[in-house]
């Protein structure tokens, strides 16, 4: 048996487990801070790792396959469409691909067309609703948006149309951690 001579003191103790608890916690806090800034401000670990797969898919949807009836290229946006990317330097790993078309005939027909791409292929309708912060902001009464689960992920399909410059512009988006993104 230990004499009370060989026994760690109290006080000891407690300064020992106190350092423990105090190294624990700020272990885990550099993980959030590290995590935090990595995801908007250092940006040092490759977020789209995996994203490959979604974005093949997102390359092969119909709605980019060829300019619609009524459409002409625009410099910049020749067919065939989308080149799915993933963007990682907003928090929210994002696959995304889009293209551009000139307005040369009926907008009526060119959404007409839209729409059966999108009915032969099962993607379900929704209202097309502005995206949060980007420059999708739907405006024009023809706009149209398309949801669909994907084999690797959801994905949405916006078709607006911008009166102005007689464009349409067609883009698909997909969060990489899989939340449904929808119309």
């Amino acid at each position: 048996m230990l004499t009370e001579d060989h026994r760690v003191p109290k006080r000891i103790l407690s300064v020992l487990l106190a350092l423990t608890l105090v190294l624990a916690l700020t272990a885990m806090a550099k993980d959030r801070i590290l995590r935090y800034l990595d995801g908007g401000l250092l940006n040092t670990v490759d977020d789209c790792a995996g994203s490959a797969a979604l974005e093949r898919e997102i390359d092969a949807l119909p709605f980019f396959a060829a300019a619609p009836p009524g459409t002409g290229p625009v410099k910049g946006f020749e067919p065939p469409g989308g080149r799915a990317g993933c963007l990682d330097d907003s928090g929210d790993e994002l696959i995304t691909a889009g293209t551009v078309y000139r307005l040369t005939g009926d907008k009526q027909a060119v959404a007409d067309h839209f729409r059966a791409v999108a009915e032969r292929d099962g993607w379900k309708r929704g209202p097309a609703e502005s995206v949060k912060g980007d420059s999708l902001e739907s405006t024009d009464p023809a706009d149209l948006c398309f949801g669909k689960r994907l084999e690797n992920g959801p994905v949405v399909v916006y078709v607006l149309f911008r009166p102005a410059a007689q464009q349409i512009e067609v883009d698909a988006y997909s969060l990489l951690d899989g939340t449904a993104t929808v119309c």
